[in-house]
């Protein structure tokens, strides 16, 4: 029903949001068949993660993290307002980790209920990648002179910065 932004995957199922819709599917991974649907996210879906129980989607207009039950997609918890769209999320055991425009800052959410833990500085343009490992964030995007920004996990402190990339960075993977 309109343009794919974002998808992730598990054992089982894919899971898509976009734009039109503006809703998550899940889809059965064997034959693509549409097996759950979201409620409208209020705008379009720019950023998806999974853990193992839960979809966490992200985007424009409504600017905030939606925790989806994996089951069903049903709504579980909401974060209080980005102040951007937003353009990349990640997840790790304990927490959810986005990025995006206007704020051009990671924000450092507590899984569980997605309350603020904390945020980094200005990443000086829009972020639209965020990968993490175990004790560290990486963000990219557009400006900073198109650097990667190495993060520490437990503060969003910067800890390095890449040469510039030359152009604007859309995936990080680590």
């Amino acid at each position: 029903g309109g343009s794919v932004y974002a998808i992730a995957v598990d054992d089982n199922y894919v899971y898509i949001g976009g734009y039109t819709t503006n809703k998550a599917y899940k889809l059965n991974k064997t034959n693509l068949s549409k097996v759950a649907e979201s409620d409208g996210y209020g705008g379009s879906i720019e950023a998806i993660a999974v853990d193992n129980n839960y979809v966490y989607i992200g985007g424009a207009t409504t600017k905030k993290v939606y925790k989806l039950n994996k089951s069903n997609l049903s709504k579980v918890a909401e974060s209080i307002d980005y102040g951007g769209f937003i353009r990349a999320i990640a997840v790790d055991d304990d927490y959810v980790y986005v990025g995006g425009t206007t704020t051009n800052k990671a924000y450092k959410l507590n899984k569980t209920n997605l309350s603020k833990v904390t945020e980094s500085d200005s990443y000086g343009g829009t972020i639209y990648a965020i990968a993490i490992d175990d004790n560290y964030v990486y963000i990219g995007g557009y400006g900073s002179n198109f650097k990667v920004f190495k993060l520490n996990k437990s503060n969003l402190s910067k800890v390095a910065e890449s040469d510039g990339y030359g152009g604007s960075i859309y995936a990080i993977a680590v």
